[in-house]
């Protein structure tokens, strides 16, 4: 794939698609304004990490007390960054398709490479 630049991230999973559709989106009234997703409550709650757990269906995710290990947050972290990803790729080919996806490098063109599963 000549001239082409493929990473993980260039992968939309059913659960990228599952945050970005439970993402708050409101209006950021800086400068000339512009919508953004809340960065305080991504997904609704403030409590992120939970929303995510409930995203990825941790066992017990919904316990108030939950401790997540390390390995747990650093995988709810990666995610919540790779929604940034995704979302470039939803906005850039105007549809919500789980697959994976390359760009060349300095655009914004994406292009699916090959179509994913739905979960």
């Amino acid at each position: 794939m000549s001239g082409t630049m493929t990473r993980l991230s260039d992968v939309i999973l059913a659960v990228l698609v599952g945050a970005l559709r439970a993402a708050y989106v409101g209006w950021w009234d800086c400068e000339f304004g512009a919508p953004a997703i809340d960065c305080k409550r991504p997904y609704g709650n403030s409590d992120v990490y939970r929303d995510i757990a409930e995203l990825l269906e941790f066992p017990n995710w919904d316990e108030d007390e939950r401790e997540y290990s390390s390995v747990e947050k650093q995988t709810m972290r990666r995610l919540h960054e790779e929604t940034a990803t995704a979302l470039q790729i939803v906005l850039g080919t105007g549809e919500m398709r789980v697959g994976r996806y390359t760009c060349k490098p300095y655009t914004r063109e994406w292009r699916l490479v090959e179509e994913g599963p739905t979960s």
